[in-house]
């Protein structure tokens, strides 16, 4: 099969691309996914790549965590899925055997790990992919998009939804509704009938949230006062009751710290603004503010939000930046560069669409503006 293999940590350079790589073994729980599209993170493979020491990365290794495609075959234990269903991974590896597992959180799982870590994942023609990770993908859904929604709906979904408990006619600040986290996280708000307040760096951001997503309301935490200009967009002034913050930056988390009303959530995963932040004790625990933080999302949680999906009440995402297999070293340095609306999606093999839906928009490489 045609695969990207990383042999050694390093640059773009350190992805090869092989025609005559072997397929992957098929164990009893596992499907194998003919890959269409995988989305490239930054966490999950840039930083994979350049430091995949750090995430326990053997090499070689398949990157990709969110491969979508179409199940050619399952393991004798699988029941769940079969050959023809059409599906995306949501990353997540778990050992479906201790204390957090059992109690059905697999996202907390003692063992966890990710597709395209610690196996191989999606930058490939073929995929064996244990069927736990698998959610189905709707016919009015392009494979593309389902790459771009495989891990974010899920961790957004937690985040809001169980995490941050957002419910109709509350108010959300979204920070980084341009990444692929944040785009899910104004969709996922809008579907539950929350009214999403989305935050960005530029005024190119700004327009492109209005455009693609039709967020009315929109901030820029690059100018002074943005935290009281949420206040003001809030329904009555005092402040949003969930901050979705996936950036972690010191310079704007206080600030979105401040938005929020009294008994308020803070809701985090992500840390590519550093880590490390302010956090004033003071303010928690006068104002009765909770901040939470998630890692993925259970099977359970993945249902729930893919069913939404299915049903119309959630909407798939824009995906502006697609690239051809060959050209993977682009879309990684896409990924790693601040420019992108989304997630860079690998496009594996062209789509040919469900009988009674249109086809997704061509494959086309875009140069981030």
């Amino acid at each position: 099969m045609r695969a990207a293999v990383l042999h050694r940590f390093g640059g773009t350079d350190a992805l090869e691309l092989h025609d005559d790589w072997p397929d992957p073994h098929v164990g009893p729980g596992d499907a194998l996914v003919e890959v269409h599209a995988c989305s490239v993170g930054r966490a999950l493979d840039v930083e994979a790549r350049g430091r995949g020491a750090d995430f326990h990365v053997r090499l070689p290794r398949i990157l990709g965590s969110d491969p979508a495609g179409v199940v050619r075959a399952v393991g004798s234990a699988v029941r769940d899925f079969r050959p023809g269903d059409r599906v995306v991974s949501t990353s997540s590896l778990f050992c479906g055997r201790c204390e957090w597992c059992r109690r059905g959180d697999t996202h907390a799982c003692e063992d966890h790990g990710a597709l395209g870590i610690q196996r191989d994942g999606g930058d490939a023609e073929l995929c064996a992919v244990p069927a736990g990770t698998l959610a189905p993908v709707p016919d009015h859904v392009s494979f593309v998009q389902a790459a771009a929604m495989g891990v974010a709906y899920p961790v957004s979904w937690n985040l809001l939804r169980h995490a941050g408990r957002l419910d109709a006619g509350q108010d959300v600040l979204v920070m980084g509704a341009a990444g692929g986290l944040g785009i899910a996280g104004v969709l996922i708000a809008r579907a539950l009938g929350a009214h999403p307040i989305a935050a960005v760096g530029s005024p190119q951001r700004m327009r492109q949230c209005r455009e693609l997503l039709g967020v009315q309301d929109v901030v820029s935490y690059a100018d002074a006062g943005w935290g009281e200009r949420v206040r003001g967009l809030s329904r009555d002034g005092r402040g949003v009751d969930v901050v979705f913050e996936n950036i972690s930056d010191p310079a704007t988390f206080d600030d979105a710290l401040s938005t929020l009303r009294t008994g308020g959530h803070l809701v985090t995963c992500g840390s590519h603004g550093g880590g490390t932040v302010p956090l004033c004790s003071q303010r928690l625990y006068r104002r009765n503010l909770t901040v939470a933080g998630r890692t993925g999302a259970s099977v359970t949680m993945t249902r729930e939000v893919f069913a939404l999906v299915a049903e119309g009440r959630l909407q798939p995402p824009p995906v502006p930046h697609v690239f051809p297999l060959e050209e993977i070293a682009a879309a990684h340095e896409a990924a790693a560069g601040r420019g992108l609306f989304n997630r860079a999606v690998l496009q594996i093999r062209p789509e040919v669409p469900p009988a009674g839906r249109g086809g997704p928009d061509p494959p086309r490489r875009q140069t981030p503006a």
